[in-house]
């Protein structure tokens, strides 16, 4: 019986449907007012409406959130461009603001060592291994009537940085001083020991050694090493780096210094390269 239902529940629906109306129209002939029949239809084609209000009203609001919710995807993804923006933007600020204070701090270097000729250039490459600690840079288009030759000495608003050892029309690269095989009469400028400054050619830092050092050679923790002018490659009283550590051994007519370089090759992107100097054609 379900099943036969079931079948031709629609059929029945349609039927109950036109017989309703028609059965009430019979009832109420001839008689004023509604009967019966009219206030059941009546109460049920109210709830009918009542429901297909609230269907048409909930299928207007989730039109009007589904609209909502997809402007407010594409405002949030406009606004998610724009930030973008910004922070490149931000970036390029940040950068170009350091550039400017590393040039002011070049200028002012610059102005208060008149007696050096100093010459810009940029960095454009590493070549860092425990046996070579070079920069290669790339002189000022506004200095390239300049010839770069082995041995020019190579300085940063923060000291020495090392010396040329090799020259490329417009390029060269730079020995660090803490290269192995780097060579920098240097002094201490608390008591004026001299010694000679000698890349250790450690693989995570760039210290190097003062060595040459007899054992009565007052020096100490934290003396400041400074170039002795001695050579004619380096002026006098560039600064070089500060003593970490002062070896004594129990025997023996010398000592040695461990020096931390002023300069960190790491963070530099430009240099002067002193030039007028009569130093060409020595490679180390």
């Amino acid at each position: 019986m379900m099943e036969l239902l079931a079948r031709f529940r629609v059929h029945l629906l349609v039927v109950l449907m036109l017989a309703l109306p028609a059965s009430s129209i019979a009832l109420s002939r001839g008689k004023p007012g509604r009967g019966p029949v009219d206030g059941v239809l009546i109460q049920g084609v109210g709830a009918l409406q009542a429901g297909g209000m609230s269907g048409l009203g909930f299928v207007e609001d989730f039109w009007k959130d589904y609209v909502d919710l997809r402007d407010l995807k594409q405002e949030n993804e406009r606004l998610r461009q724009q930030i973008s923006r910004y922070e490149e933007e931000r970036a390029r600020l940040i950068g170009v603001l350091q550039e400017n204070a590393r040039l002011r701090q070049m200028l002012k270097f610059k102005d208060g060592r008149p007696d050096l000729k100093l010459r810009p250039a940029r960095i454009i490459g590493r070549d860092v291994t425990p046996y070579f600690r070079v920069l290669r840079v790339k002189i000022d288009a506004r200095s390239a009537d300049i010839t770069l030759k082995p041995q020019m000495a190579v300085v940063s608003t923060e000291g020495v940085v090392g010396q040329i050892i090799e020259v490329n029309d417009e390029y060269a690269d730079v020995m660090l001083v803490s290269d192995p095989r780097s060579k920098l009469d240097v002094m201490t400028q608390r008591s004026r020991t001299r010694g000679v400054i000698k890349g250790l050619g450690h693989r995570k830092d760039y210290e190097a050694q003062m060595a040459f050092l007899r054992r009565k050679d007052e020096i100490a923790e934290a003396d400041v090493i400074v170039t002795s002018g001695k050579g004619g490659m380096f002026p006098q009283e560039l600064l070089v780096g500060q003593v970490s550590r002062v070896d004594r051994k129990a025997f023996g007519l010398e000592q040695q210094a461990i020096v931390e370089p002023t300069v960190d090759p790491g963070r530099l992107e430009e240099v002067f390269i002193i030039t007028g100097e009569n130093t060409a054609g020595y490679r180390p």
